[in-house]
């Protein structure tokens, strides 16, 4: 299963990218299949010309429903711990955002989520 991670930081693009990074050590502690970090030069898949991009983005290859579960809860406490910034986690024509205040209607959104990622890996 393929999925793009995007950041998107209210202090800017440069600081999102900064921060990327200290995401990106704890990503690597799950069970991912490959993870790719793409240049600013790189518009993520999916964006047009002229389109401008206001985040940093990672392409993750993951392994199935446990490990999406698992970056998405990672997603949420990173943000709960940086108290700012949103991540989308984006799977075919599926988005989820994530935010720092962890809503209590993400829980259904995340759920439904992982069903149509786990729907559509199955279809491909």
């Amino acid at each position: 299963m393929n999925v793009r991670l995007a950041l998107n930081d209210p202090a800017g693009p440069e600081v999102s990218d900064r921060d990327m990074t200290y995401l990106i050590e704890e990503i690597r502690d799950l069970d991912v299949l490959s993870l790719e970090h793409p240049s600013a030069e790189q518009a993520p898949q999916g964006t047009r010309a002229g389109e401008p991009v206001l985040y940093t983005s990672l392409l993750l290859g993951l392994a199935g429903a446990p490990v999406l579960r698992a970056l998405i809860a990672l997603s949420q406490d990173w943000l709960a711990r940086r108290n700012s910034g949103t991540i989308e986690i984006k799977h075919g024509d599926h988005v989820l955002r994530v935010t720092h205040t962890g809503r209590a209607d993400q829980k259904a959104a995340i759920e439904a989520f992982i069903a149509h990622a786990m729907r559509d890996s199955a279809d491909g």
